[in-house]
């Protein structure tokens, strides 16, 4: 029988390499930027939360950021199952624990981005909704309609007034070949009971 269990990262410091590898296995970054936003996780957000396979493997992980710092939502930036494990459910156990986690600390609302995915979200109760202007701890996105059409008043429009102009575009557009090419994101969100 396989016995799973779901823990900050930060207090099984002993996964983290494993983690890290488990993580650049499908979104490939340098180990020592990855390493460092591991070492970040901590119980006031971000937070780093490993699925353990009996008590030595790690399965799974899913990281949950504040969207605004203080604030009561937060942000999905990862949330993976092992490739060999994907299929048995343990992905929806996973999130469910987030979603626990993140209700315990007194967060309302989960976001997340996905390309492909929205079928298994769904199913776990996420909408599709407007994009999510996310910078880290940095609130962008308009809470009403009236922020969203007020102008900002303090963008500076004449940083440099000698610099020479921009170089002209290119006249012919370079088109990425097909396998490279990416699907546009599709933004979910979740409120938590």
């Amino acid at each position: 029988m396989e016995f799973l269990q779901v823990c900050p990262i930060h207090k099984s410091k002993q996964f983290i390499l494993e983690c890290c590898d488990l993580i650049n296995s499908e979104w490939p970054r340098s180990k020592a930027a990855r390493l460092q936003s591991l070492y970040m996780s901590s119980d006031k957000f971000p937070t780093s939360l490993v699925l353990i396979l009996d008590e030595q493997q790690v399965v799974g992980h899913v990281k949950l950021s504040e969207i605004k710092l203080g604030g009561d939502e937060l942000m999905i930036e990862t949330m993976i199952i092992h490739r060999e494990h994907r299929g048995k459910g343990w992905g929806k156990l996973l999130m469910e624990e987030a979603e626990e986690y993140a209700q315990r600390r007194g967060k309302n609302k989960i976001y997340l981005s996905t390309r492909g995915q929205e079928g298994f979200y769904s199913k776990l109760g996420y909408e599709i909704c407007q994009p999510v202007m996310y910078f880290g701890f940095c609130d962008t996105t308009p809470k009403n309609d009236e922020q969203a059409e007020k102008p900002q008043q303090d963008v500076i429009t004449n940083v440099c007034p000698n610099a020479p102009p921009p170089p002209p575009l290119p006249k012919k557009k370079y088109k990425l070949p097909k396998k490279y090419r990416k699907t546009a994101k599709t933004y979910m969100s979740k409120t938590l009971k």
